[in-house]
């Protein structure tokens, strides 16, 4: 016990008035669902393809039982027709005490 408070006498005459603050949450639950609608895939070439050699740059033409590769690169848009919808369901709000289990 600290020294200034060996001597302490309380004062019981006077009333007891304490003022206690509580914090308290607010909460209000929501529930959020994803809906997705995806329509067919559709794709389109653009340009002209491009024709680059293989990767061993290897074309053996006119020998017997040659060998010729290359690498065929075409430029392609894909659409993907995709809508996104949620469905949200929201509960009734209830408080949140905060009520730790030392204060039960």
């Amino acid at each position: 016990m600290p020294e200034e408070m060996k001597n302490f006498i309380p004062e019981f005459d006077k009333d007891c008035k304490e003022t206690i603050d509580k914090f308290v949450s607010i909460a209000l639950p929501v529930k959020v669902t994803p809906e997705v609608d995806v329509r067919p895939v559709t794709t389109e070439c653009c340009g002209r393809p491009i024709i680059t050699p293989g990767k061993r740059h290897k074309c053996e033409l006119g020998k017997e039982n040659g060998d010729c590769e290359f690498i065929i690169i075409q430029k392609m848009k894909v659409e993907i027709p995709v809508k996104f919808k949620v469905k949200t369901d929201i509960d009734d709000p209830f408080v949140d005490c905060e009520v730790r289990k030392d204060e039960e």
